[in-house]
């Protein structure tokens, strides 16, 4: 919370996320669920999201209908500076992994004092960002389960980007900590990579799904996206109209990362919103098993390469 807030508690103090948050609340949701409802909005399957908005004491009994639905969860940072288009804050927050659903207030309590870290405010003072007060925190609960593998997209235009994955959980990836396989994609399909295969989640190539993604999404896409036993989920979105090109990217995102996370962090990344192709109709969010998932009738819109 900031200075100026006082606590909201009672009624509305854990949200489902749907595909309507916008841009324009970002100041009370923070960046991360911003993006992932630009996902649910592209007709990407993200895992079944719930929102504690920024200065929000989440009351008990929402606590105790959460642990009705999972016994364990990923906490995630969602800051209200987070994954802008100027500044991702990469590595910056914390987030916790694996958490019993009767720790999730001591879970959430930790991620929004993240926003109040010494390595915030250094961040926020080398970047002339403003005093560390000005950042707001949202909480994001998803229900946990551990990843097969974990990666990254990062786009660099219509159809082109760069494919990056570990095995296991992606704390490892995305602080630059290991050395990942890659996959290099242009509009023609694969164009080279450390592999002697693509990568595939239920027999389709995950490039080709993140290319589907990021031509829904309209705009260049740093993606995040989890491969499970049973497919594939997306977990962040950050647009980037300014690409820079390939490996610089790369060292420049682990470089941020590397300066340090706390907690047993996600295995997501921090990531903004886009904006819906031109031309897009309406969407509804449908809730199945697998998740939660945008159903729009947009022709860009991507096939589902996977469940949750």
């Amino acid at each position: 919370m900031t200075g100026a807030e006082t606590p909201v508690t009672g009624a509305n103090t854990v949200l489902r996320l749907t595909g309507e948050l916008g841009d324009g609340d970002r100041t009370a949701v923070g960046g991360k669920a911003v993006g992932l409802a630009a996902l649910l909005r592209a007709g990407a399957t993200i895992p079944d999201t719930w929102v504690v908005p920024v200065g929000a004491e989440p009351a008990t009994d929402d606590l105790a209908r959460l642990a009705a639905v999972a016994p364990r969860w990923a906490v995630r940072s969602s800051a209200t500076v987070e994954d802008g288009a100027a500044l991702s804050y990469a590595g910056m927050f914390r987030s916790e992994l694996d958490v019993p659903a009767h720790d999730l207030a001591t879970a959430i309590a930790a991620v929004r004092d993240s926003a109040r870290s010494g390595r915030v405010a250094a961040y926020r003072e080398r970047t002339a960002s403003g005093p560390v007060l000005d950042v707001g925190m949202a909480v994001l609960l998803q229900p946990f389960r551990t990843p097969v593998r974990s990666g990254l997209w990062l786009g660099r235009g219509p159809g082109r980007g760069r494919l990056e994955w570990a095995h296991g959980s992606g704390d490892a990836l995305v602080s630059g900590a290991v050395t990942p396989a890659w996959e290099e994609w242009t509009p023609e399909g694969p164009a080279g990579g450390s592999e002697p295969e693509p990568l595939t989640s239920g027999g389709l190539p995950v490039g080709a799904a993140c290319v589907a993604v990021q031509n829904a999404l309209g705009i260049p896409a740093d993606l995040e996206f989890a491969l499970l036993e049973d497919g594939l989920v997306w977990l962040q979105f950050q647009a980037d109209d300014h690409r820079a090109g390939g490996v610089a990217a790369v060292r420049r995102r682990n470089a941020t990362r590397r300066m340090g996370r706390t907690g047993r962090s996600s295995t997501t990344p921090r990531t903004p919103p886009g904006r819906p192709p031109p031309g897009r109709c309406g969407c509804a969010t449908s809730t199945t098993p697998a998740g939660s998932r945008a159903r729009c009738c947009s022709p860009s819109r991507p096939t589902r390469t996977g469940s949750r």
